[in-house]
């Protein structure tokens, strides 16, 4: 693995767990092995090199977004899927990153901000694919049900919009998936989804 490549790769996994403001370059020269000198020679400051993360970051999550919906059996289960996924980053993503991206790298948060809505994009098809499965109801507008999905999955990230110290995240999270997807579904969809939480049940038991 090239140097550049091997920053990227540490500098995110620490952006991540430990928030941005907290991590400092001569941290993350330090953690890598190598002279600030030599970091600043590959990332001019802190901003270059988080974007670097960042675009890896989004380069990432699309890759997996098409293999989990390439791999799924069918709409209702690429949607759960897909679900699954992003409640799995939410528990690795330190709760400060939003907050240290919005406040101090306002650019970085916009370009994010406009990437979210440009991948969002992806389950329009796959509703428009469930209404000919006959998974989800016919009478839905796909483009107005990715933005209220949109909506929901950003309200996640905001930990002060949520009761936290009542209820935990994922229960919020679990709550979305199933009034969000069972709303849309059409009785055979239903089903599945049924089928696929006795399957969860089952595996956690």
């Amino acid at each position: 693995m090239e140097l550049k490549e091997r920053i990227i790769e540490e500098a995110s996994r620490l952006f991540f767990q430990k928030g941005i403001k907290s991590m400092t370059m001569s941290d993350i020269a330090s953690h890598i092995g190598i002279s600030k000198r030599t970091l600043y020679e590959v990332f001019k400051d802190k901003e270059e090199l988080l974007e670097a993360c960042m675009e890896k970051s989004f380069k990432d999550t699309g890759i997996e977004m098409k293999k989990l919906v390439s791999d799924s059996e069918n709409v209702i289960d690429a949607m759960m899927r897909i679900y699954a996924k992003h409640l799995n980053d939410r528990h690795k993503l330190n709760k400060s990153v939003i907050h240290d991206l919005r406040k101090y790298h306002p650019r970085l948060f916009q370009n994010i901000e406009n990437k979210q809505k440009e991948d969002s994009n992806v389950f329009i098809p796959l509703f428009e694919k469930g209404i000919e499965q006959g998974l989800l109801r016919n009478d839905i507008n796909s483009e107005i049900l990715m933005w209220l999905l949109k909506a929901q999955f950003r309200m996640l990230m905001e930990d002060d919009f949520f009761p936290t110290d009542k209820f935990s995240i994922s229960k919020f999270f679990e709550a979305i998936i199933l009034n969000f997807t069972r709303g849309i579904a059409t009785p055979e969809g239903n089903r599945l989804i049924d089928e696929i939480i006795d399957k969860l049940k089952e595996t956690s038991n």
